[in-house]
């Protein structure tokens, strides 16, 4: 599916829902911070995903029906902006005539989007009340999408208000030819149905007045005749004509010359021709409906067997080397007209030829083709641009394919760069700056957090090494622990020199943040000895813990960071300053919260003097022990003694 619905489905609904919604849809569906491109392909399901996101966001009792439908109507509101709107205009008087020629339209639009999977439609039936349409896509769930398409065309365009009984949530038929739909659309169709009452009406009277003419003329007139089969055959030299079982009963002038006489007329169509499009099994029964669709049939020149006797006319007579170029089909492009004084159908149609390679490589020539079909015209156009058209589309090709690398380079710098923001600030509070939020609105009180301030406390011995060798050594210290904060529900907030700083319960709000900063405590001394013991300079650190209230946000414009604020903060950093190399210190608060899970082991420090504070009761953190669950063997243990 084309961008290009994704790019008219977003500027309508940014524009009545805000763009802070479309973004949340976006990152939803996992398509967060794309900019959608017009001529890129997505994946088909990416509509259906953005409307189920939209029924949870927007909610207001929309079903996933209803935002589908507001999606296609989506699609017509915003098609101005790319010229289509003039051209959906001018597709017909009535609105049954827009529904008769959607297929003209996807044709006209597959110049522009050539890969488009369009869906097909065409009316099955028509009456006062409205009419019955055959809806056949390779996409499921999209009648709704379809149905928001109609309605607002035929609001905007022809000022009528159209329903339906019931959408289908099932297609009538699935095959290899895709989901088929059969739906009725209700609408004020008096006008359509009197003009055609009103054409019938003139031919027939036409028909009358003649017949009674020839009767009152003098016999020195000539009563005007009618027009047989044959003369229609030469103004059509390519046409032909087939009965309900599908013989061909009449062929054109041309396809004589192409093929003997024994070889179209009296065979089944089925045998020689394949219908290119509409994608539709070839039968009487589909054939009669396509009345008012261009129609494209594909005319085999080689049968399968490719025997000589079963060669065209013009087949035999080219040399071996022509034969080995020979085309295997010639297209032809017209409509199919049913007949019912004949009992048949006719199919009035004209090679689709694009230059003259194609033109002798069939064995034409210019004076083969009608005047009235223009295909003269498009020969020698088509010769003279052929060559410009490839090299154009060459180009063309060549810088969609270097755009598609551009986005696909695009979305990983994009990806990279979130990383590294995400390093910094919260992913919360980056996206909220983002969609536009001021930093000082980021600012948010927590009730209850922990804080732990983690510092080396012989960096003196690092210093009497060289600068670089310094530098990696305090490299490999953070990046261990690192390590050890990805692996716990708490958020680095900075390190300052050699101070490492670590909160739980913020910037998510989390109820276990005493557990999550103690295990992460006793993880950063296991991580110092292993380092210790494959390094010849040993690393010492002290860490303090201290639980309490404190304010956190984005200030600033310049070098933006995630900070926290408030007495927690520095009580914690006097627990980090007064603890000792190789302790885990806390406070009597931090403590007290710890009691709450089961596991962790402490004893009480004593009275310590702490800068500000004065006295201050603390407790050392010693190991996390889990304890063991009691197993039956030691309930049957328990029973015997």
């Amino acid at each position: 599916m084309y961008g290009i619905i994704f790019v008219t489905i977003g500027s309508i609904v940014q524009a009545e829902y805000g763009t802070d919604l479309w973004l949340s849809l976006l990152e939803k569906v996992g398509y967060r911070n794309i900019v959608f491109c017009t001529h890129s392909v997505y994946p088909d399901d990416l509509v259906a995903n953005l409307a189920k996101a939209a029924v949870t966001e927007i909610g207001n009792g929309l079903t996933l029906n209803d935002v589908l439908m507001y999606f296609g109507r989506c699609f017509i509101r915003a098609a101005g902006t790319f010229g289509y709107e003039k051209f959906i205009k001018r597709c017909g008087r009535f609105f049954c005539d827009f529904l008769s020629g959607i297929d003209s339209v996807h044709l006209h639009m597959k110049y522009t989007y050539p890969k488009m999977d369009n869906p097909f439609i065409y009316v099955l039936e028509e009456d006062e009340n409205g009419v019955v349409i055959h809806y056949r896509t390779s996409r499921s769930g999209f009648p709704p999408f379809l149905f928001g398409i109609l309605d607002q065309v035929a609001k905007d365009i022809y000022d009528l208000r159209i329903s339906t009984p019931l959408l289908p949530e099932k297609p009538n038929e699935n095959n290899e030819e895709g989901l088929k739909y059969r739906i009725r659309i209700n609408f004020d169709n008096r006008n359509y149905m009197a003009c055609k009452a009103m054409q019938n009406g003139a031919i027939a009277l036409e028909r009358k007045g003649n017949f009674l003419g020839n009767l009152k003329c003098n016999k020195q007139q000539k009563p005007l005749i009618e027009l047989s089969n044959g003369i229609l055959l030469q103004l059509f030299p390519f046409s032909l004509i087939f009965r309900s079982d599908l013989k061909i009963i009449s062929v054109g002038y041309q396809l004589k010359q192409l093929f003997s006489r024994r070889k179209l007329i009296g065979h089944s169509l089925l045998e020689v021709a394949t219908l290119r499009r509409p994608r539709l099994n070839l039968s009487w029964e589909n054939l009669v409906t396509l009345q008012r669709v261009a129609c494209e049939l594909e005319i085999m020149l080689v049968t399968q067997n490719n025997d000589e006797n079963s060669l065209s006319k013009v087949s035999r007579t080219m040399s071996p080397r022509s034969k080995r170029a020979e085309p295997n089909y010639l297209l032809l492009r017209g409509e199919m007209r049913h007949v019912k004084d004949w009992q048949a159908i006719i199919y009035l149609c004209n090679p689709l030829i694009d230059n003259i390679d194609d033109l002798s490589e069939l064995g034409l020539t210019l004076s083969d083709l009608s005047l009235h079909g223009h295909g003269r015209e498009m020969v020698m156009t088509g010769q003279q641009h052929t060559s410009r058209l490839e090299d154009l589309y060459e180009r063309a090709e060549e810088k969609a394919n270097q755009l598609q690398v551009t986005h696909e380079l695009l979305d990983e710098w994009k990806m990279q760069g979130d990383e590294l923001l995400y390093s910094m600030i919260p992913q919360s509070i980056a996206e909220s700056l983002r969609r536009g939020q001021k930093p000082i609105d980021t600012c948010e009180a927590f009730e209850c957090v922990t804080i732990s301030f983690v510092e080396m406390t012989n960096m003196d011995d690092l210093m009497t090494k060289s600068a670089l060798e310094a530098v990696n050594f305090m490299n490999a210290v953070f990046s261990a622990l690192d390590n050890v904060i990805d692996q716990h529900n708490v958020y680095k907030v900075e390190t300052i020199g050699n101070v490492y700083m670590v909160v739980g319960g913020a910037p998510t709000k989390n109820e276990r943040h005493i557990k999550d900063v103690c295990m992460v405590a006793l993880g950063f001394c296991d991580a110092m000895d292993e380092l210790s013991m494959n390094n010849d300079t040993g690393v010492q650190i002290r860490i303090g813990v201290h639980s309490g209230p404190a304010v956190a946000g984005v200030l600033g414009r310049k070098m933006p960071r995630y900070c926290f604020f408030g007495d927690t903060v520095n009580t914690a950093a006097r627990m980090q300053s007064t603890s000792l190399p190789g302790k885990i210190q806390i406070s009597r608060v931090a403590y007290n919260l710890l009691q709450c899970f089961d596991g962790f082991i402490c004893e009480p420090r004593g009275i310590v003097m702490v800068k500000g504070k004065g006295e201050m009761e603390t407790h050392w953190l010693l190991r996390y022990q889990p304890l063991r669950k009691k197993s039956s063997l030691d309930d049957e243990e328990s029973d015997f003694l």
